[in-house]
């Protein structure tokens, strides 16, 4: 199966421990991460390679439902998933200080489901959407934070 990824990052006015706080509460994605609807069943409660949730995502119109699994977590510097099921995906957050603020990177690599594709007309304009979509959970992630 083809692979994407997509990529952004931001300098958010606040220090890493704040941001890897917030990202690692893995229920706490639905606030931030657009098309996300559900997480449940967070075992343990706490961030740590392990742990597992399940998850609901509204991927442009194609729902898709499945397990992740937190792959690594150092705090406060990198927090990464996969899911496991449904669409098999990896999610990297990367923290850097920068002065008293972050530099935050996420890194999604995916595998595009052809009937996907299919939906969009090719395979470009579902990478560049999902490209678009990492945009917007960096900004979100800024407006929530800083305010």
């Amino acid at each position: 199966m083809p692979t994407g990824k997509a990529t952004h990052s931001a300098t958010i006015s606040v220090p890493p421990q704040k941001v890897y706080d917030f990202i690692a509460e893995a229920p706490r994605a639905t606030s931030f991460v657009p098309g996300l609807s559900r997480i449940h069943n967070v075992q343990p409660a706490t961030a740590q390679p392990g742990q597992t949730w399940e998850y609901e995502f509204d991927w442009f119109g194609l729902v898709v439902s499945g397990n992740s699994k937190c792959t690594r977590s150092e705090s406060p510097k990198v927090f990464e998933f996969q899911t496991i099921s449904g669409n098999p995906s990896t999610w990297t957050y990367k923290i850097e200080p920068r002065g008293a603020n972050s530099q935050v990177t996420l890194e999604v690599q995916y595998e595009i489901p052809g009937n996907a594709v299919a939906r969009f007309a090719s395979q470009p304009v579902f990478e560049k959407m999902n490209q678009d979509r990492a945009r917007e959970i960096i900004s979100n992630l800024k407006t929530m934070l800083e305010s």
